[in-house]
């Protein structure tokens, strides 16, 4: 088995890819994120919110002219004269003399508010307005600006000005606080950062994504990529059973794996089929499962065996109780193989009993044999379900008795190293392989021309935890693997 040790270039859609799962996995942290610095943003902008009160009056400016002629151009001067003190009141507010006098009138060592004037379009009034964080200290800088500015503007200017309305004390703060825009900036930068984490995530996971890295990554061949299947979960006795009913796109694919397979052992009449994967929960009971009713409705008298002692999942999963004698009992010598066959609803031929937890017993070799050449000189087809290559060492064993081992890899699921570990184990230890099986593929996954429509995965529980294989798995394997010159699809 040839492995390429050089890293792959970066592709776009598989960087996509990696996002997007990486998303549907970590979007609660985005939206934790979102929501507290959203809180954040408001809770900062509702303690620095300072509530702002405003004074002004409104003055005319007369210009000096005493023409009293309708038709003058008095008032044009009015009216530039103005804005042309609207325009020089800032500079007049500078003034240190200004300044002093303004402070002496108030009786105070600063300037309590912001003072700015403004000139009314095509007229000659004038209004000057005070904003202070004080009610109080805002009226009372307008009246000491109202006192003190003629002191000054005498040496500046010989415009005049009247009061047209005089400065009142303000009641009601003219600004409010809205903390919306503060908590949609916040939601904005957390739903950003969140992101950034989930994209940084996507690039850093190493499970496999597509076809093409399943195929660098352990170069067999992929015999079909089964589609992601959206069903509601029935009750079947304690499990749920997938079945390719579920969806045509399964069915198809259901189809075009068992025409392979019996093209893979007519070259070799041998009638033994396997299925494994590197760790529980990638569907290769589901796998199995499908593969025997498949060749069972092909016309062919078919056996499904359950081979993961620890775990006996297949009649759970078919909806029926595990009762009855299984493999184990078999292979203790304590009963007939042919007499722990049982028949499901579906009319499939199945043999799975209680889950043992001994979980230091190794499956015996030469028993095993012997019950697998019971089972295939009474059944067209054995299937094997097995427990994971990567947890359990009795899938080595298992593997070598059969004639045709199919390896199963769900989509973003297992690590690379993981995988390549597991097969490149398999093959030092004469297990030939005749195909990966890449489950749980995407809709929008295009790769051997698979367009699914359906948008949810399955798998199943094997409860491994139960029986103490729950382990803890690194990640930075090591990349080895002997060439193999044969051709593959």
């Amino acid at each position: 088995m040839e492995q390429n040790n050089q890293e792959q270039p970066i592709n776009l859609i598989n960087v996509l890819i990696r996002f997007k799962n990486a998303f549907f996995q970590l979007w609660p942290l985005v939206l934790v994120l979102a929501i507290l610095l959203g809180a954040l943003s408001f809770f900062r902008a509702k303690t620095s919110f300072t509530p702002m009160y405003e004074a002004r009056a409104i003055f005319t400016v007369s210009s000096g002219s005493t023409v009293e002629d309708i038709f003058s151009t008095s008032a044009y001067y009015d009216q530039y004269a103005a804005q042309q003190m609207a325009a020089a009141f800032p500079y007049i507010l500078s003034t240190d003399m200004m300044n002093d006098l303004v402070m002496e009138q108030m009786g105070t060592s600063y300037i309590p508010g912001y003072a700015a004037a403004e000139a009314v379009v095509d007229s000659n009034m004038l209004i000057l307005t005070v904003q202070s964080t004080d009610p109080q200290n805002a009226y009372d800088y307008l009246c000491a600006i109202i006192t003190c500015y003629p002191q000054v503007a005498v040496y500046m200017s010989d415009s005049q000005m009247k009061i047209m309305t005089p400065a009142t004390m303000p009641t009601q703060p003219y600004n409010s606080f809205s903390g919306l825009g503060s908590t949609a900036k916040g939601i904005l930068i957390g739903t950003l950062i969140g992101l950034i984490i989930v994209f940084i995530c996507g690039l850093l996971t190493r499970t496999i994504q597509t076809a093409d890295e399943l195929k660098t990554t352990i170069n067999l061949p992929i015999l079909v990529a089964l589609p992601k299947v959206a069903q509601k979960k029935r009750r079947t006795g304690t499990g749920t059973l997938i079945t390719g009913e579920s969806d045509p796109n399964m069915a198809e694919s259901l189809r075009g794996l068992r025409v392979k397979v019996k093209k893979i052992l007519e070259s070799s009449s041998k009638n033994t089929i396997l299925v494994t994967s590197t760790l529980a929960g990638e569907g290769k009971t589901t796998v199995a499962i499908n593969m025997a009713l498949s060749l069972m409705q092909d016309g062919h008298k078919v056996v499904l065996l359950d081979a993961d002692l620890r775990s006996q999942s297949i009649a759970r999963s078919l909806g029926e109780k595990a009762i009855g004698s299984g493999l184990m009992d078999c292979l203790k010598g304590q009963d007939q193989i042919l007499d722990c066959v049982r028949t499901s609803k579906h009319g499939l031929h199945f043999i799975s009993g209680r889950s043992t937890d001994k979980r230091h017993y190794t499956i015996d070799t030469n028993a095993m044999q012997q019950v697998l050449q019971i089972l295939s000189q009474n059944y067209d087809y054995v299937v094997i379900d097995t427990p994971p290559s990567d947890v359990v060492s009795d899938a080595t064993a298992l593997c070598r008795s059969a004639d045709c081992v199919l390896y199963v890899v769900k989509q973003d699921y297992a690590q690379k190293g993981q995988v390549l570990n597991a097969v490149t184990s398999l093959h030092h230890k004469d297990v030939k392989i005749a195909g990966c099986i890449f489950n749980g593929v995407p809709q929008f996954h295009r790769q051997y021309g698979y367009g699914y429509r359906s948008t949810y995965g399955y798998g199943y529980d094997y409860g491994y935890r139960k029986y103490s294989y729950g382990s803890k798995y690194g990640y930075g394997y090591s990349k080895y693997g002997q060439k193999n010159n044969g051709k593959t699809e």
